[in-house]
């Protein structure tokens, strides 16, 4: 299966970048409007959300073309899936959101949930997007240079990732994948 690729460098954590910032900073937004009621912050949050559903599309095309190149039953295709499902979810949420905002001017409640549920999944998806990449060496050419470098730690971060490989253990590994 061929990887989807730009000057040999792979391209969807290339595209990632808009969708995991703007449909969190969507939140952000949608919680300024909660706050202060000013039309222009769920402006924002629209327009925010949009361009992270169409980054996150693009984003999840190229992943897809790397997804498949993944051998089932492995535990690099266990975290692809959790990976896969926390981003479709996220983008099907935000995608909801958008519809029930069709009319801008009537701002839905319960909007703040779902921007706050689409942030959450973005953020934990990329959480195993990094797991994938840094510790599976996923799309990575074997080469480290700062492997020895002392980690900085926030309080309770062994607690958080025991946590989340804990989630990652009752995903099942097996998916297609494309020879």
């Amino acid at each position: 299966m061929p990887q989807a690729t730009v000057a040999s460098h792979p391209l969807h954590p290339m595209l990632i970048v808009a969708p995991a910032a703007l449909i969190p900073f969507g939140f952000i937004l949608d919680a300024m409007y909660r706050a202060t009621g000013k039309q222009s912050y769920a402006d924002a949050a629209y327009y925010s959300m949009m361009g992270g559903v169409i980054g996150g599309l693009a984003a999840g095309a190229a992943g897809a073309v790397d997804y498949l190149s993944i051998r089932p039953h492995t535990e690099v295709k266990r975290t692809a899936n959790v990976h896969a499902l926390l981003n479709v979810s996220a983008l099907a949420t935000t995608a909801l959101n958008l519809l029930r905002r069709r009319n801008r001017d009537n701002h839905q409640g319960g909007s703040l949930v779902l921007s706050a549920v689409a942030a959450a999944g973005v953020l934990v998806s990329g959480w195993f997007g990094g797991r994938m990449v840094y510790e599976q060496g996923m799309r990575v050419k074997g080469v480290n240079p700062i492997e020895d470098a002392r980690e900085l730690k926030l309080p309770h971060d062994d607690a958080v990732q025991r946590m989340m490989l804990k989630e990652e253990s009752i995903m099942p590994s097996g998916g297609p994948m494309l020879h």
